[in-house]
């Protein structure tokens, strides 16, 4: 999705000027059942290496719906690490002028509650992005990229440009597991 430079610096301003930072206790949170929200990535060439981490992050949130956002043009049903959680694709009728959510739209994520939000996209994506912040879940997980609050409260650190993407996403669900209900380390899905 192409967003306009002037829109991207506007909607900085209004987020940061319109949403709360308050102090998040992350582990209360994680225990929290409420849904979890899962934004993939854009970029098609990372997509396979981010849906197979998506029974993972159900192995850490357990016992809560796990809803995908997708924005790439990718099958769904291709996927069988995908087709097994909610699906969501925005639709050029869910988004506004800015090319961001709709009230709508928004309303539809949330649901009876989201207590989770987690973006596995690499490079900056501002829907993505603003899609954190609107649905104004209190734990916003994000890959380090640079955006910060009011985006995301957590960017985890995956390595450096020379790392792979399947490393990377290891290292990103490593520090996911830190947020175990149990308290124990759940043996990562081998792909």
């Amino acid at each position: 999705m192409k967003i306009n430079r002037f829109v991207i610096k506007f909607s900085k301003m209004y987020h940061r000027m319109k949403l709360k930072d308050e102090s998040v206790n992350f582990i209360l949170l994680a225990e929290d059942m409420n849904d979890c929200l899962v934004c993939m990535p854009s970029d098609m060439k990372y997509i396979y290496e981010a849906a197979s981490r998506l029974p993972d992050i159900a192995s850490i949130f357990p016992n809560r719906l796990i809803k995908i956002i997708l924005t790439s043009n990718v099958d769904p049903r291709s996927y069988g690490f995908i087709k097994r959680f909610e699906i969501i694709k925005p639709y050029s009728y869910d988004l506004n002028l800015l090319c961001l959510p709709k009230r709508t739209f928004l309303k539809k994520i949330i649901g009876k509650g989201l207590s989770i939000c987690i973006d596995l996209d690499f490079e900056p994506n501002f829907f993505n992005s603003s899609l954190c912040a609107l649905t104004r879940a209190p734990m916003r997980i994000g890959i380090n990229k640079g955006m910060g609050l009011p985006y995301y409260n957590m960017e985890i650190q995956s390595g450096g440009e020379d790392v792979p993407p399947k490393k990377k996403y290891d290292n990103f669900i490593k520090v996911l597991y830190n947020f175990n209900s149990e308290g124990e380390e759940i043996a990562p899905i081998e792909t």
